[in-house]
């Protein structure tokens, strides 16, 4: 396996801080502070930055540095909206070309997410396999990259929401739903179900997002004594 290089791992150590919510919306990120984390120079993290601003994650401004992306409500309902179309299409997709060994493994991911249920971080995890391994079964490998990265873009935003609720899947929108599409091989139905799968639970984010963004409004400003 060849060695990854000094600006990989500077992109992949960003990539899962911000992913994961170590490195929240609006973070300032300074290169000298990672080079000296991961043993590297400056340079092949400020070239990690410059890509990881091309992909949206970072906003690089002049004279002010590299942040962590920030995404307003209605700017997270339009990367929801786009990944909905692509997850309909990959589904579509997939319901011609499932085996029932894949359905019976996306099953086994339906399972892992329920016995997961309590612990948000660990939903997660299972939920963007679920949808990994859906993705990658429409055997459009360029669909599924799109799909991936619009699902890192908004993950750190799921694991918000999988904190915030006791039951994250929405009612009558469950993965267990659109499974039973693929097992009945029936793609235009899948299609619909995964489509309104992420838009309930692009629904159910949104409010949250707002609702905290009034909490934060309405907190009186304290001044100094």
């Amino acid at each position: 396996m060849p060695r990854q290089s000094a600006q990989d791992l500077a992109y992949t150590h960003l990539l899962e801080e911000i992913v994961a919510g170590r490195l929240a919306a609006g973070a300032r990120i300074k290169p000298e502070i990672v080079a000296g984390a991961l043993g590297v120079s400056r340079m092949p993290v400020r070239e990690a930055l410059r890509q990881l601003d091309t992909e949206g994650f970072v906003t690089i401004r002049p004279n002010r540095g590299a942040t962590v992306t920030e995404l307003a409500s209605e700017e997270v309902q339009e990367f929801y909206e786009m990944r909905s179309v692509l997850e309909g299409l990959a589904a579509r997709l997939s319901a011609a070309r499932a085996t029932p060994y894949d359905i019976e493994d996306l099953d086994a991911h339906v399972a892992a997410m329920r016995r997961a249920v309590s612990d948000p971080a660990r939903w997660v995890e299972r939920h963007e396999a679920f949808h990994e391994r859906l993705g990658a079964l429409s055997g459009r490998p360029r669909l599924n990259a799109e799909i991936r990265r619009l699902r890192l873009t908004l993950r750190p935003f799921l694991r918000l929401y999988a904190e915030a609720q006791r039951e994250p899947e929405a009612l009558g929108h469950e993965h267990e739903v659109l499974v039973d599409a693929l097992r009945d091989g029936d793609g235009a139905l899948a299609e619909r179900l995964a489509i309104a799968h992420v838009l309930a639970n692009a629904r159910s984010l949104v409010r949250l997002l707002s609702a905290d963004h009034t909490k934060r409004e309405a907190r009186p400003v304290v001044e100094p004594g």
